[in-house]
């Protein structure tokens, strides 16, 4: 499990948008820790999902050669997603109430800016995911297809997670 640590990067990311969010509405936080600076915290986002990327295209890569266990691949790629839920779920309920003035529309926008950035990241271990899957023969092409393409649908990447986990698990107890 040592070697799926770069996709604690993956789980940061949405955090980080909720502490960011809480920090500018928060008085000390966005004094002292940001210094009133609403593009320094952007920028810091920016760096962590740089970061993130750059740890999600390896753990793509790496797996896709084969070097991981297809069913491990799956765990992880589940609790990546479900992990999340909580710090999208806070995001959603600000970027909806952000929504109810025109004076604070565009924080909504910048908040659906976001939240795309963070499926990028956690669909691209979902799509490895299904693809090894596939691989081993434990989902379908056209399953791999469908479930490829609902890793960057919200909610639904979620759900998917757990049924190409349940799929692989249940392929690696069939062949032992």
């Amino acid at each position: 499990m040592k070697k799926f640590v770069p996709a604690l990067s993956i789980v940061l990311f949405p955090y980080a948008v909720a502490f960011v969010l809480y920090g500018i509405f928060s008085g000390f936080l966005m004094e002292n820790i940001f210094q009133n600076n609403i593009y320094f915290c952007l920028f810091i986002l920016l760096i962590i999902w740089l970061v993130a990327l750059i740890c999600a295209v390896s753990t793509c890569a790496v797996s896709l050669m084969r070097k991981w266990d297809f069913v491990e691949l799956c765990r992880v790629n589940m609790l990546i997603k479900t992990i999340s839920i909580p710090a999208y779920l806070f995001t959603f309920i600000f970027g909806t109430v952000c929504m109810l003035t025109i004076f604070t529309f565009a924080i909504s926008v910048i908040l659906m800016v976001l939240d795309a950035m963070a499926i990028v990241l956690s669909g691209l271990i979902g799509i490895s995911a299904v693809i090894r899957s596939c691989d081993n023969k434990a989902i379908s092409a056209r399953e791999t297809f469908f479930y490829g393409i609902l890793q960057f649908v919200f909610c639904a990447d979620v759900i998917t997670s757990i049924i190409v986990f349940r799929k692989s698990k249940k392929k690696v107890k069939v062949n032992v």
